[in-house]
């Protein structure tokens, strides 16, 4: 059961003589992970029960908008954890939480160490946060529309489910957006008009000295107001074919979290609906218009540039090229 299953459980319940409700999240030996509900004011929260001595000092404990770091006795306990001050954002919380628990339960029993974890965690979700507090830029909007009209129109179809959303590397910062054993595919997105370009961000993007094979595949588009093709419907979209599928769903939500992807900003995005107004695929080779690693003189790096696309239509290729070369069978070494 997740811990978004828990809490919905737990709101159903009444509240204990302390004013709480409490159910074991994770049955974890010296430290147990509980889920819990505030019932005065029904605020979520996650509580691991530690030792007092393991409470680190208040000094340490991070900041983060809409989330309360708490230490608090309950039923006789110590517990550690985190508070939900704003409903708005169970969402993220329960991201939050998931990821809390997969950490405390990599620990190897001892409390303190993972009240570390726990901690550590938390810092990493400040730093996130607050880096997402804005949302993201149309260009970012942008490009994760076109990877994700990517994974679902073309891959999911032809993969089997969980290894299409495997090999979506995009938001985990790899030079490719989508990677598998049989082809590695960079998807761009340009509202350009002629001449066509779009941006290459780094001289390892293009680079396809280690790929099994490498395309580029370019989303020509055009927006518009609202409708069925925001980037918050296409999410929508995306979640809903995935649900016969929970591994490859959750997957999906991980990505789109690494991704920066909120759906507390979903509202500001669905002002901007987007259209295909030309798709093209290129495979990526010798003699392919590219600045690649091996070319750059010493103490040169972090080459981003501008690629026209009439420079290399002599490596247009349709995009049953993509599919044949993700079916085909990789060499051995």
């Amino acid at each position: 059961m997740t811990i978004e299953e828990q809490w919905l459980a737990l709101e159903a319940e009444t509240p204990g003589p302390e004013g709480w409700c409490m159910r074991l999240a994770r049955p974890i030996k010296g430290h147990p992970l509980f889920v819990a509900i505030e019932g005065s004011n029904a605020r979520r929260a996650l509580l691991l029960r530690v030792p007092v001595e393991a409470v680190p000092p208040k000094k340490q404990w991070p900041v983060i908008a809409g989330i309360e770091v708490t230490a608090l006795t309950l039923a006789g306990h110590v517990s550690f954890g985190v508070i939900l001050r704003d409903s708005r954002f169970n969402d993220v919380f329960s991201a939050l939480a998931e990821d809390l628990a997969r950490r405390v339960e990599e620990s190897s029993g001892a409390p303190t160490e993972a009240v570390a974890l726990l901690l550590g965690q938390l810092v990493r979700w400040q730093r996130f946060l607050a880096a997402t507090n804005a949302g993201l830029s149309p260009e970012s909007q942008r490009g994760l529309w076109g990877e994700l009209k990517f994974l679902h129109d073309q891959l999911i179809p032809i993969l089997e489910s969980g290894m299409a959303v495997a090999g979506w590397k995009g938001p985990v910062g790899a030079h490719q957006d989508f990677q598998y054993p049989g082809a590695w595919i960079e998807v761009k997105t340009t509202l350009a008009k002629q001449p066509h370009t779009v941006r290459i961000a780094s001289e390892r993007q293009l680079d396809d000295t280690h790929a099994p094979a490498l395309f580029l595949h370019v989303l020509m588009l055009e927006t518009h107001e609202g409708g069925a093709a925001t980037l918050p419907a296409l999410v929508a979209q995306l979640r809903a074919t995935l649900t016969p599928w929970p591994a490859a769903r959750e997957a999906v939500e991980e990505a789109l979290l690494a991704a920066r992807y909120l759906d507390s900003h979903a509202p500001r995005y669905a002002a901007t609906g987007y259209a295909v107004r030309q798709a093209d695929t290129f495979r990526v080779g010798a003699g392919f218009p590219r600045i690649i690693e091996a070319d750059l003189p010493p103490g040169v790096g972090d080459a981003s540039y501008q690629l026209s696309l009439a420079a290399c239509a002599a490596f247009s290729v349709p995009i049953f090229a993509i599919i044949d070369a993700l079916h085909a069978q990789p060499s051995t070494p």
